[in-house]
């Protein structure tokens, strides 16, 4: 027993010179964040970490001031190293959630000082480039590091200290060769006949919400959630945030939550479409037409029109030009603009995201049929990749559209609002407390 407190009493003074030494350099460290991120969370965040720093530096301090006698007999207390290890697990994490505050808001932060035009680029450069496993397997770490929350950052540690290139991922592959059709044409061909399809979207990929200079953070729960889904471990590869509607001037927290899996996915370059669904205005309608319906149409050519962006080796994807000809925004072409993104989607093994924010907002009235064939379509498909392509939907309430093909497990209802961290193209502080 004698010989037990002896080794503990050692193992506590060593634990104690090898953390003061490290949380001391990594707060440090942690303190410069302040100097390009100057929002209220990371203040808050800064407040706490100094704050656990000094209840570990007051309790080394009692421990050495303490007479060798006093430290020997504590040492008998087994449990007395483990309460310092803990003191240094806090303050770790916390350390770690100013980092994923930091990263976020940072890559969002030099997003918006792009045009809008720059940023699309950016994303046709990524969806030009030749993916293998690994690739992607890497580039999905990286999102996963991005949206990674401060009480699991332990979990994060000893997952990228097990990164190896896995073996079991899915196989990247193309669908085997098919006899050509008279008049078809290859992706590449099709892509400039899709250039025309923009004047029927509505809404957009997301590049213009980073227009206004603005860009918001979710809460903690909502980026446990959105961690917990990219990341390859993942239990569903399905997600549906939804949160109450706001006022113009605020964003809701599940397109919060979009935006920052989209930047993520970006910033990693991994391979995501999204659109963010927006009701077309009556003055824009030929007679005739449903709001709902029109509103679909545009979601599905938006997301034909980012995959026909998509440059890889090996593809051989083709369809014929008719086809493709018969997009023409009218409610006939809707059977033949599913058939393609259903082509295109098996034909781009590789992508990995589809982001789909307010569907729910086109999923009533006239186009509740419409919504489901898109969703079954959808989900279709993520049953054919065996884990490797992810939805996530999110809207400003609820849809017993998407409540069919969402089990309740795979839901989230936010009650919190989003944080605002970036407002004018700079780091906004919020209001004082």
């Amino acid at each position: 027993m004698i010989v037990a407190a002896a080794v503990n009493h050692d193992e506590i003074a060593d634990t104690i010179s090898e953390t003061v030494t490290k949380i001391t350099e990594r707060a440090g460290r942690a303190a410069k964040i302040l100097l390009n991120v100057r929002t209220r969370a990371i203040r808050e965040l800064f407040s706490e970490l100094y704050a656990q720093v000094f209840l570990f530096y007051r309790d080394a301090i009692e421990w050495y001031m303490k007479s060798k006698a006093s430290r020997f007999f504590i040492s008998f207390n087994e449990k007395m190293k483990d309460r310092y290890e803990s003191a240094a697990q806090k303050i770790e994490a916390t350390i770690a959630e100013m980092y994923r505050e930091q990263d976020t808001a940072h890559f969002a932060f030099n997003r918006i000082h792009l045009t809008e035009q720059q940023r699309r680029d950016e994303t046709l450069r990524t969806r030009q480039q030749n993916f293998d496993a690994s690739a992607l397997v890497w580039a999905g770490l990286n999102a996963q590091q991005l949206l990674f929350s401060s009480y699991e950052s332990a979990s994060i540690e000893a997952s990228n200290r097990s990164r190896v290139q896995d073996n079991e991922h899915h196989d990247i592959t193309v669908p085997s060769g098919r006899n050509m059709v008279p008049d078809s044409i290859d992706r590449a061909d099709a892509g400039k006949f899709v250039t025309g399809l923009e004047k029927w979207v509505i809404g957009g990929e997301g590049h213009s919400l980073f227009n206004d200079g603005r860009f918001w953070l979710p809460e903690i729960d909502v980026a446990w959630r959105l961690h917990e889904w990219i990341g390859k471990e993942a239990k569903s590869h399905t997600l549906w945030i939804s949160s109450s509607d706001v006022s113009q001037v605020e964003l809701s927290g599940s397109r919060a939550a979009a935006l920052n899996a989209l930047v993520a996915a970006w910033t990693a370059e991994l391979p995501v479409i999204s659109h963010f669904c927006e009701r077309p205005r009556y003055a824009t309608l030929s007679a005739g037409q449903d709001v709902e319906k029109v509103g679909l149409i545009g979601t599905v050519y938006s997301l034909i029109t980012q995959l026909f962006q998509f440059n890889f080796e090996d593809d051989e994807f083709e369809i014929p030009q008719a086809q493709i000809e018969a997009l023409d925004g009218s409610d006939k072409s809707w059977p033949q603009a599913l058939d393609i993104l259903s082509a295109l989607l098996k034909a781009t093994p590789h992508l990995g995201i589809c982001v789909v924010d307010g569907l729910n907002d086109l999923a009533f009235a006239g186009g509740t049929k419409w919504c489901s064939d898109f969703l079954q379509m959808l989900f279709e498909h993520q049953k054919l990749c065996r884990g490797s392509f992810k939805i996530l939907l999110t809207t400003s309430g609820q849809s017993r559209v998407l409540q069919d093909y969402v089990d309740v497990a795979d839901r989230m209802f936010t009650h919190t609002e989003a944080r605002e961290v970036i407002r004018a193209g700079r780091w906004y502080k919020g209001s004082e407390s």
